[in-house]
């Protein structure tokens, strides 16, 4: 038996939860039970989830149709953008700049506005 979180072997015993042996490794003082069973919802229940949320079903339509929280499905569905949106990367080195044409107009105008030192 090795630890789950570094793969030590050096762990001690750790008392008893629920009438199973718990154990503490010594290196990263990670615990565990020897028979873990794994918790939470399937891969593929979490999969369906965010593909009926990317074809337009709500939140809570979905929650309700996999009895989960609305909350729960919300975290899917970051963490499925987390890990698999990234925004593109520009393909040139150019900067586009949107220049405002007000300063014309006010230049323009009869009456100055005290801008007079600003535009010239």
């Amino acid at each position: 038996m090795n630890c789950r979180k570094c793969q030590s072997t050096d762990f001690v015993k750790n008392g008893h939860i629920k009438k199973k042996q718990r154990y503490k490794c010594k290196k990263c003082d990670s615990q565990w039970t020897e028979n873990h069973k794994h918790r939470g919802r399937p891969l593929a229940e979490r999969a369906l989830a965010v593909f009926l949320y990317c074809h337009g079903l709500s939140m809570n339509a979905i929650s309700k149709m996999l009895d989960t929280a609305p909350s729960t499905l919300l975290k899917w569905i970051r963490n499925f953008s987390n890990q698999h949106a990234h925004p593109p990367e520009p393909q040139t080195d150019a900067v586009v700049l949107e220049l405002d044409e007000m300063w014309h107009y006010l230049k323009e105008k009869k009456q100055t506005l005290g801008l007079e030192g600003v535009l010239s």
